[in-house]
């Protein structure tokens, strides 16, 4: 193992908050202080693992963007709209990566690189999410999908009219793609596995998507389980898999909660959250 590519994988990993921020700038239509709103996205960490679909991030978002001049409404939607162009970004890199990464991923070496224990639990994992995602989420997933679309109309128009918030929120997206991108492709070359930069984006990405969707602090272990099949499927043994996915979530969901506790002390201290 290379301990130099594991240093530069956990530095880069930190790159996924700077794109955060700039999305937020975008969103937000009026001057955020660089340094502050890259604290926050930080400190945010804390509150992705602690609280289900990232509400506690949301509210301090709210609470942030309050303490910047912004009315409730104004913040509301400024978020509203980074995550709408966000997803929408998200809906365009993933099949396009995906058309890119299709003669690396062999969706048959999973059952020949992973052990037949290993794969039922893998396919244990994600299906009890995806009960425990249903059972929580369907009676409200009619109403959600409507009140997206009442509001996609509103956020196309305000990106219309100022096309470079939308442009700005974009390249925040993308450049929290490529950073956790090169996190695990930086991990893998680490444990001299193979890095194929296409198939690793959509692998990372439907990771992240997973830690997203269950509603449970964590995704419980849906995203691990999502990293260590995805990288067999793209020729990683299965050991290197396992090993993978625990650093890459280590540098990209847990350590960075350290640092981020620390800044959300700093910040309710400044009264700006």
């Amino acid at each position: 193992m290379s301990w130099w590519w594991i240093a530069a994988g956990a530095l880069v990993a930190y790159g996924q908050y700077a794109g955060y921020a700039v999305s937020l700038q975008g969103a937000a239509g009026t001057r955020l202080p660089p340094v502050r709103t890259l604290q926050l996205e930080v400190a945010e960490s804390v509150t992705t693992m602690a609280t289900p679909e990232s509400i506690g991030s949301l509210a301090l978002t709210l609470r942030y963007l309050r303490s910047r001049g912004l009315e409730t409404p104004q913040a509301a939607a400024a978020c509203g709209l980074s995550a709408f162009v966000t997803t929408c970004s998200g809906a365009v890199v993933i099949p396009v990566a995906g058309i890119l990464a299709a003669r690396e991923i062999d969706v048959g070496q999973l059952e020949s690189d992973v052990p037949s224990g290993g794969w039922e639990l893998l396919v244990a994992v994600v299906v009890v999410a995806g009960v425990v995602t249903a059972a929580i989420r369907a009676p409200k997933f009619r109403h959600a999908v409507v009140a997206w679309f009442a509001q996609a109309g509103a956020y196309l128009e305000e990106i219309l009219s100022h096309p470079a918030r939308g442009v700005v929120i974009a390249a925040g997206e993308l450049v929290t793609v490529g950073c956790q991108t090169a996190c695990l492709s930086f991990v893998l070359l680490a444990l001299g596995a193979p890095v194929h930069v296409a198939a690793v984006v959509v692998v990372a990405q439907l990771a992240g998507a997973a830690s997203n969707v269950v509603p449970v602090p964590g995704g419980l272990g849906a995203p691990e389980a999502i990293l260590i099949a995805g990288l067999a499927a793209m020729g990683v043994h299965h050991d290197q898999a396992i090993l993978a996915a625990l650093f890459y979530r280590l540098m990209t969901y847990w350590t960075p909660t350290v640092p981020g506790a620390f800044l959300l002390v700093q910040l309710f201290r400044a009264d700006l959250v």
